[in-house]
């Protein structure tokens, strides 16, 4: 009788991705994949710690786990590992611990004997297997891991590969996996990793490198989206990316590109390897393309050492470029970084920043939404949202559209009523799971007919 086993994900699409490939490594060797962890036998819980709230709700996860499932085999991996072994083992004295490079191990570690498995590197041989009914629509492929950075406030490097260096999977296994899914059925597209802009520098090749050559072999109606990028690495190959882009309709016109703060002086307490400057030039570039691409980045707010000033200046840089959407933080002290030891701001002026930044933010992002209003726009349906309430489709740009009702994996036609500072409100026109075929604006797709 074939093992049963579940995996519980914390963290980012590079989490989602590894738990993947722990899944189809498992289901490999015969075991078989629930959802229900009363019926497993053992109880994978894939961690994260770049914050300390996460770490605090895995750490109570893992402590009620070990007492509940006493006859259970849990085994804990992902960074929190590396970061915090001895809270792991204090909260779930029985659990198995697996260093975050422990994915592609799997085999070794279900079959072993030992507590803890330490592996300061990856194969990058095993990327996940695609299956229909486990994934629905979507595929997330891993295409990295590692960073070239060194960011004092990062806790990561500890967690996974130290800094410096990047380690990426071969274009032509990519590719590969990428063809494979879409054959079967996926229609979204997600590459991802640590810092995909990256991507290939210990190959050879780059990013824009890799996305020409899926786009180039891999034939079928589907959606990339692009991964975090850094941006002194994407300035190196930003116009060539968005040549790419421009010529392909099958690219979601979005950018995900974390500036952190808009004071050169905190960034570089943080480490971060460019300016300002070069983040507003980057934008720019993306806008003058494609004036109406969703473009999100992130803001920690509390830093060490962050003045009014300093606070103020991420405001102003948020409100001068028009950002979509922004991943606001407060800082978090994390163990065995630079900024851990560093003056610290106090929770409450934290607090207060966040709830003053939250607002203006929203206030950005809403009239960012606002000129869509009136318009159609076509997208996929790609899930349901966290209320079960509204169908949320992924226009081309990447914009959430909620509408009440639509085939999850279906390109769609929709019409703008409304706009929050979250996302639009749609009414579904057309859609290509009733049959229904219609040309897209020209202005989008150069006049590509995505249901031709």
């Amino acid at each position: 009788m074939a093992n049963k086993f579940t995996v519980i994900t914390f963290g980012c699409w590079l989490n989602k991705a590894d738990s993947d490939i722990v899944i189809t490594r498992l289901r490999s060797l015969g075991w078989e994949y629930t959802e229900d962890i009363k019926s497993a036998d053992t109880i994978i819980i894939n961690t994260c710690a770049v914050r300390e709230e996460a770490e605090r709700n895995e750490l109570k996860l893992l402590r009620k786990l070990s007492e509940e499932y006493l006859n259970k085999r849990l085994i804990v991996t992902g960074c929190l590992t590396r970061v915090r072994p001895a809270m792991i083992k204090d909260a779930a004295p029985n659990a198995v611990l697996v260093t975050s490079h422990g994915a592609e191990f799997i085999d070794e570690v279900v079959n072993g004997r030992n507590d803890i498995y330490v592996y300061e590197d990856r194969p990058m041989k095993y990327l996940p297997s695609y299956y229909p009914e486990f994934h629905g629509h979507r595929y997330v492929v891993p295409i990295q891991v590692g960073c070239l950075g060194n960011c004092s406030f990062c806790v990561t490097k500890v967690g996974r590969m130290g800094f410096g260096k990047v380690r990426s999977y071969e274009m032509s296994d990519i590719t590969n996996a990428v063809a494979n899914a879409v054959s079967r059925g996926a229609r979204e597209i997600y590459l991802t990793g640590q810092e995909i802009s990256a991507y290939g520098r210990d190959k050879g090749y780059d990013l824009a490198d890799l996305l020409e050559n899926i786009l180039g072999k891999v034939d079928g109606r589907f959606m990339i989206r692009l991964g975090m990028m850094e941006p002194l690495e994407l300035s190196r190959v930003i116009d060539r990316l968005l040549d790419i882009v421009k010529s392909d309709w099958r690219v979601y016109r979005f950018f995900h590109i974390p500036v952190q703060s808009g004071s050169d002086r905190i960034l570089t307490l943080m480490k971060r390897k460019y300016s300002v400057s070069l983040f507003k030039d980057i934008v720019t570039r993306i806008r003058r393309v494609f004036p109406d691409a969703t473009i999100v980045t992130d803001i920690i707010v509390g830093f060490p050492g962050e003045t009014d000033e300093d606070f103020w200046a991420s405001v102003r840089l948020i409100e001068e470029l028009s950002i979509d959407k922004v991943n606001l933080a407060r800082y978090s002290r994390r163990p065995f970084t630079e900024a851990a030891y560093m003056e610290q701001v106090p929770e409450q002026i934290k607090k207060e920043r966040s709830k003053v930044a939250t607002e203006i933010f929203n206030k950005v992002a809403l009239e960012r939404n606002k000129p869509f209003i009136g318009k159609e726009m076509w997208g996929i349906t790609s899930e349901i949202d966290f209320r079960g309430e509204n169908y949320i489709v992924r226009s081309y740009n990447y914009k959430p559209i909620a509408v009440k009702k639509a085939d999850i994996g279906a390109f769609v036609k929709v019409k703008i009523m409304d706009a929050t500072s979250h996302r639009l409100l749609g009414q579904l026109l057309e859609s290509e799971s009733l049959g229904v075929k219609y040309r897209v604006d020209f202005r989008i797709t150069e006049g590509l007919d995505i249901f031709s």
